[in-house]
């Protein structure tokens, strides 16, 4: 009977140090992501940093690089869309704050 504790104690401590192990691993590895984390956001803000640059060059016309300048093209296309959306947004605003005003018997 003292030799199946002693096993069984034995046994259990092989877990215990095992799982012990897993969590240390499992918190290393969650440290190495958010570091992993942290590499790719810088690299996105870097990306968006070289895009505002080069767009800059493209709106002072001293791009040479017929690639960036199509998608420079694409965003002055874009914003020259949202634009006139937005003029859109605000007649619609403009129409209904008239139809409100007249409503209520009021005139701005």
């Amino acid at each position: 009977m003292k030799d199946f504790l002693n096993k069984m104690s034995r046994t259990a401590s092989t877990a215990a140090n095992k799982a012990g192990s897993k969590a240390n691993e499992l918190i290393e590895i969650g440290k190495l992501k958010a570091k992993i984390g942290s590499q790719k956001q810088d690299i996105a803000e870097a990306k968006r940093d070289i895009g505002e640059y080069c767009y800059g060059l493209f709106k002072d016309q001293k791009l040479e690089d017929e690639k960036i300048k199509e998608f420079c093209e694409k965003i002055s296309a874009c914003e020259a869309a949202i634009a006139d959306l937005q003029k859109q947004i605000d007649a619609v605003k403009d129409d209904y704050n008239t139809e409100t005003c007249e409503e209520n018997g009021s005139a701005e």
